[in-house]
């Protein structure tokens, strides 16, 4: 046989089909456009000296490059002109990007504004603190043997200057303990008498052995902290380099640290028995703290499930966040403000329990119709505003949630007024990045247009605060439409669609007819979480491919009142599920989706509900392709980084300091509940999609359901990533991924 004949009717050698490869070519080059929009990590905006409309901005984007096959850091520059009566600002000029990937963090001096700290991470090994005046490197100081790596993420990491900009302050891995080493031959002394007692202590490695705490346990953060040694803080003299690692208060971990005068304040994370998984985790036992700049005289000034403590510009206060601790792992946080003056602690804005249908006053702050409360993970690293000419008027300057939005607010704390500055009816999503004296840099984007960068003047009309904004650039032409559909009660969904069949929709949808156009149901994870009208890489490559894509917000999500997120509790098996089912149903009905072709995409507890949905209402989807799912919720308390989540979401008792046995009684509630039992029932086609090192959902539980499935005839296939974690986000793992899902879909709705 001739080798012409061996190949004909494939694409290569391998037999594969012109049509298959050409289909999976097509699925990853949709990948690639979807996925490639930069995301704006970090910005600063300043006015240039004597000339009020010039703001020169520095911005950091997190971009994947396809090439490199890796996601890249890149830093950038911009001159803009501004002018209060247009939209948009000028680009007056815009830097060549640069890369920085090596930059763990960096601030401007206090005192100067021309001189720069910046954490560089040169290697695994190598690790300098450089100090940069006017553009020019004034000095690099070598701290690797000094501690670990840098933690440059929003839960611990910060890097602070002191008031006086004499020294900086940021938090690192404590130093690694001495491991064993030979020891030089020595004269025998055994003739002389020992003094002290065999079972002292011993510090250091000594007598040819390691150090002894070098092996005992202590364990990490969980997810994304994946063997991290927990943080110390470091405070570096900047003059003489210097640097010293203060040693953490008895259990507890440090970080976001902030400087006063003459003392450090942090959020400091305790533990007792065991480390709990910190990450998308608000509810974890934590205080605010303060110590001397040699790590003495250590004080808890406030308890709870606080976080992001913040400077008021006068020094005479902090406000943080604040979240009922235990229970739902995120939920609706107050606005703690703490003089520090003379000890006392007020609430600025509290909890609320259902949106207000009007503006009110709620203790002493007014605040706007329809709030529904604050949902910040964490506060902007710089938040804060000058408005007029009042040297000591304070306005902070942050993002939350509001229903299916991303919003930006403001508190003028002498005014005591909460004031909303973005729209919040779902036509777009906006963030704060930073803010520098009367300027905010933020950014925003939509279902069809990914991420671009705003910035605001505040000023102050009738004696509140507004912000006036300005968008930077274009925004991108995008096909996708979207609305904002309300349910029942709480429930709510984004619903992003394209507007007609065409050229990249020939594989999925090509009637004209919105009744004929395929449905991806995407609800979020969590629960506690929420879908905004925010860009979103997932649904934006579905609905490149013909798909209309609904994100549900079912109750439990937040962003609608901490009541919302309580309902949820003791109802993760039934109520989400219904409300997923009613918000499919709804599209149905309005000839917005194709019945028959409805598929599922849920990742973590979306991957549950829909392994759950999958044996509760066989014939519903075509397919369902489903990311690290919780399977076997017993099963997952026993491995997660976050076992409380598994009590806390089922309404049983979880103590952080004495975590409960998994007993018969709690196990068999916890397998009521779990998609593991309902194998059996399960008939449509299902991915499973599973990281390796998953910390919050042990990839076990799935690969023993994807074998059970298997026996019992299910049409399952199953893929694991090595090397990572819960979000699947390597670059390998999303493209896998998604063409993937892709392909799985097509082969589903081709039968």
């Amino acid at each position: 046989m001739s080798s012409s004949t061996f190949a004909s009717g494939s694409s290569n050698s391998s037999g594969n089909s012109k049509a298959s490869v050409d289909f999976a070519r097509f699925a990853r080059e949709t990948f690639e456009k979807t996925y490639g929009a930069p995301t704006y990590v970090a910005a600063e905006a300043r006015r240039s000296q004597g000339q009020d409309k010039v703001i020169s901005i520095e911005y950091t984007t997190s971009q994947r490059d396809f090439a490199r096959d890796s996601k890249r850091k890149v830093a950038g520059h911009m001159v803009l002109g501004i002018d209060g009566d247009n939209a948009t600002a000028t680009v007056l000029a815009k830097g060549v990007p640069a890369d920085a990937e090596s930059v763990s963090m960096l601030q401007r001096s206090p005192v100067d504004s021309s001189v720069v700290a910046v954490l560089r991470t040169a290697s695994k090994t190598e690790r300098f603190v450089e100090i940069w005046h006017d553009g020019a490197l004034a000095k690099s100081i070598d701290v690797s043997s000094v501690h670990g790596e840098f933690y440059g993420d929003s839960t611990f990491g910060k890097l602070a200057w002191s008031v006086n900009g004499e020294s900086i302050v940021y938090a690192a891995e404590k130093p690694e303990y001495d491991k064993a080493r030979p020891e030089p031959v020595t004269p025998d002394n055994s003739g002389e008498e020992i003094a002290g007692d065999i079972t002292d202590d011993i510090i250091g490695g000594v007598a040819g052995i390691a150090d002894p705490r070098r092996y005992e346990v202590e364990s990490d953060w969980g997810e994304t902290f994946n063997g991290k040694r927990p943080p110390a803080l470091v405070v570096l003299d900047v003059s003489s380099g210097a640097a010293r690692v203060l040693p953490p208060p008895d259990g507890v971990s440090p970080g976001q640290a902030q400087c006063l005068d003459d003392r450090i304040v942090f959020t400091g994370y305790k533990y007792a028995v065991r480390k709990h998984g910190i990450v998308y985790c608000q509810n974890r036992p934590t205080g605010i703290y303060t110590c001397d700049f040699d790590g003495g005289n250590v004080k808890c000034l406030h308890s709870g499930s606080v976080r992001s403590p913040r400077v008021t510009p006068s020094g005479k206060g902090l406000v943080f966040l604040s979240t009922t601790p235990g229970g739902p792992h995120a939920s609706t946080s107050e606005l703690i403000y703490y003089d520090l003056t003379d000890g006392s602690a007020s609430t600025l804005v509290p909890i609320i329990a259902t949106p207000l249908k009007k503006q009110q006053t709620v203790g002493g702050t007014q605040l706007p119709a329809g709030f529904v409360g604050i949902y910040a993970d964490q506060l902007p690293s710089e938040p804060w505003l000058r408005v007029g000419s009042d040297p000591a008027r304070e306005v902070l300057v942050f993002s939350s949630i509001w229903r299916s939005t991303s919003v930006v607010l403001t508190l003028d704390l002498q005014q005591r007024e909460l004031a909303l500055q973005t729209a919040a009816d779902g036509t777009v999503g906006s963030n704060v990045l930073g803010a520098n004296g009367d300027i905010v840099i933020g950014k925003c984007s939509t279902p069809a247009q990914p991420e671009m960068l705003a910035v605001g003047e505040a000023v102050c009309k009738a004696g509140s605060v507004s912000i006036q904004w300005q968008s930077i650039g274009k925004p991108a032409t995008g096909s996708a439409q979207w609305q904002v559909l309300r349910g029942e009660g709480q429930l709510e969904s984004v619903f992003v669609y394209p507007p007609a069949p065409g050229h990249d929709t020939r594989f999925f949808w090509t009637d004209d007819s919105a009744a004929a156009r395929p449905l991806a149901v995407v609800p979020h994870g969590g629960p506690h979480s929420t879908y905004t009208t925010e860009y979103n890489a997932l649904a934006a490559g579905l609905v490149q491919l013909g798909f209309g894509v609904l994100l549900v917000n079912f109750t439990g999500s937040l962003g609608f009142g901490q009541d919302a997120v309580l309902a949820q509790i003791g109802k993760m098996d039934t109520l989400s599920i219904d409300e997923i089912q009613a918000a499919a149903s709804d599209v149905h009905a309005r000839g917005e989706g194709d019945r028959k072709r409805t598929v599922y995409v849920g990742g973590s507890y979306s991957g549950y509900t829909g392994a759950l949905l999958a044996g509760v209402v066989p014939g519903f989807y075509r397919a369902l392709a489903l990311r690290n799912p919780v399977i076997s919720i017993g099963e997952n308390a026993a491995m997660s980084d976050i076992p409380d989540w598994n009590y806390a979401e089922l309404g049983l008792e979880y103590a952080f300091d004495a975590p409960p046995e998994l007993t018969p009684a709690a196990f068999t509630a916890m397998w009521r509940a779990s998609p593991a039992r309902l194998v059996d029932k399960v008939t449509d086609p299902l991915l499973l999609l599973v990281g390796a090192n998953d910390r919050r959902v042990p990839p076990p539980q799935t690969l023993s359901y994807f074998a059970r499935l298997k026996a019992a005839g299910a049409p399952a296939q199953c893929k694991v990533y090595p090397s990572v974690g819960h979000p699947l986000d390597s670059m390998e793992a999303e493209r896998d991924s998604f063409v993937s899902i892709v392909r799985f879909f097509a082969a589903a709705l081709k039968k």
